[in-house]
């Protein structure tokens, strides 16, 4: 394996004020960046937009182009792909205008950053199409390395991305979505916690959560094992591990 390393420096937290209401120095990440650094962004890439996705509360359908007033009650395919900015080491995301993205950025040009995004989600949509898979969405992390943007760490995986199979999750999206429908109490906790964080102006919400989620159960475990191997083998065109069919795993998550 052949790796190249990146600077990472340190994102002070000063508490949140009238001038940034962030409460991050990122002068001083910058300060201490130099020429080469992860850019402290998540680049975010859209090609549908799902039930429960943010952007149904942030934008209304005609920011992309839908002939419609209200979000659709069911997915819905974007016929351009959107790219969105966050935050990647503060410890609640947020999403960023362009200007703020641009200051989080530093030296790193806004439009390389969004050029590179959108040839990764090409490849990607395209690799999946070929195993069956649609992409709906995605991110990527980025360095900037004396005025080249470069892609930084995976990308295409079943954590960083979503994809689906005859309409079924095959993502981290399935544990997520099994968590919020038997640990409702838990993901209530964690939202009341980030709430108190931002009131407080403090940056670690998971200090303020008093609730833990319980271990899944083994079956449930083992599922989602399946599904990611499965996944693995249809996106790489090959038996790389010794796993049920896609079919056989996503009816197995159906019934979960």
């Amino acid at each position: 394996m052949t790796i190249e390393l990146t600077q990472v420096p340190d994102l002070p937290f000063e508490g949140a004020d009238a001038d940034d209401p962030s409460g991050y120095d990122y002068e001083a990440y910058h300060a201490a960046a130099g020429e080469n650094y992860l850019i402290p962004l998540e680049v975010v890439f859209r090609n549908r937009v799902p039930v429960g996705s943010s952007l149904r509360t942030r934008t209304d359908p005609a920011d992309h182009g839908l002939a419609v007033d209200e979000w659709p009650d069911e997915a819905v395919d974007l016929d351009e792909p959107v790219v969105e900015f966050s935050t990647k080491y503060e410890e609640q995301d947020r999403y960023l205008s362009p200007e703020e993205a641009d200051r989080i950025a530093g030296r790193a040009d806004l439009d390389a950053l969004e050029r590179v995004a959108r040839e990764v989600n090409r490849l990607v949509t395209n690799r999946a199409a070929e195993a069956g898979l649609v992409h709906e969405d995605g991110k990527i992390e980025c360095l900037y390395y004396r005025g080249e943007v470069r892609v930084a760490d995976v990308v295409g995986t079943f954590d960083e991305n979503r994809f689906s199979y005859d309409g079924q999750q095959v993502s981290k999206e399935v544990v997520r979505q099994y968590h919020k429908r038997t640990q409702p109490e838990w993901v209530a906790a964690v939202g009341e916690a980030k709430a108190e964080a931002d009131e407080r102006g403090v940056a670690d919400w998971k200090a303020l959560c008093d609730r833990a989620p319980e271990p899944l159960a083994d079956h449930v475990v083992a599922t989602a094992r399946d599904l990611y191997l499965a996944g693995t083998n249809a996106y790489v065109g090959r038996d790389a591990f010794d796993a049920p069919s896609l079919d056989e795993a996503v009816a197995t998550v159906q019934d979960l």
